[in-house]
């Protein structure tokens, strides 16, 4: 029950974040995802759209219930409680490491990483170890996602025993890889934009020059 209940809470929030209009109205917010979660659950043809969404794409991690609800409260309430430099961070965290761990836990290499998070106290300790330090570097989102994803993943909480499956999940890997170039993008045209008016403006100085 608690897992099915994780995840409408992420697709939830998943939603909640496509509906316009609910800038600065956290009550609004908080009502759609309520509403949303609701809905999830309503039977269709014996089934739910949360079963169809589960059986399509899986189980949501921690860290992606805690990134859209670090985006959905930044949207709907105040900026910092999720600052630009740190989706950033998050972005890239999340798509290095589905680039790095995906690919060889599908059997592509010798080494097998899916297994590391079964057992032993080297993974939780190195997970702890970037909590602590997103902690000094005042990288709130971070820290509480690590953090709450070692808690439940130690009281097991989810269906999985694997510590992966509360860290990362693919969708939150390609999401944070589809960020990171959709940004470099906006970047590249804004150069660009931004080009164009300085150029016009010497060719007009040049003119007067004349």
């Amino acid at each position: 029950m608690i897992p099915a209940l994780f995840d409408s809470l992420a697709w939830a929030c998943a939603f909640a974040l496509c509906v316009p209009g609910l800038r600065a109205r956290p009550g609004a917010a908080a009502a759609v995802v309520l509403a949303v979660a609701t809905l999830l659950w309503v039977p269709l043809g014996g089934t739910s759209l949360l079963a169809v969404l589960r059986g399509a794409v899986g189980a949501a991690s921690v860290a992606t219930v805690a990134t859209l609800g670090a985006l959905l409260c930044a949207r709907c309430a105040s900026a910092c409680v999720f600052p630009r430099g740190e989706r950033v961070l998050v972005a890239a965290l999340v798509a290095l490491t589905g680039l790095l761990f995906y690919p060889p836990a599908l059997g592509l290499g010798a080494v097998d990483p899916y297994a590391w998070g079964y057992g032993g106290a080297a993974m939780p300790l190195v997970v702890g170890a970037v909590a602590l330090a997103a902690v000094a570097a005042r990288r709130w989102v971070i820290a509480t996602a690590l953090a709450a994803a070692l808690a439940m993943w130690r009281l097991q909480l989810l269906e999985s025993s694997n510590l992966w499956d509360y860290l990362i999940d693919p969708l939150l890997a390609s999401g944070g890889l589809v960020w990171l170039i959709a940004g470099a993008g906006r970047a590249k045209a804004a150069k660009r934009a931004g080009c164009r008016p300085a150029a016009a403006r010497s060719s007009a100085n040049a003119g007067e020059a004349r």
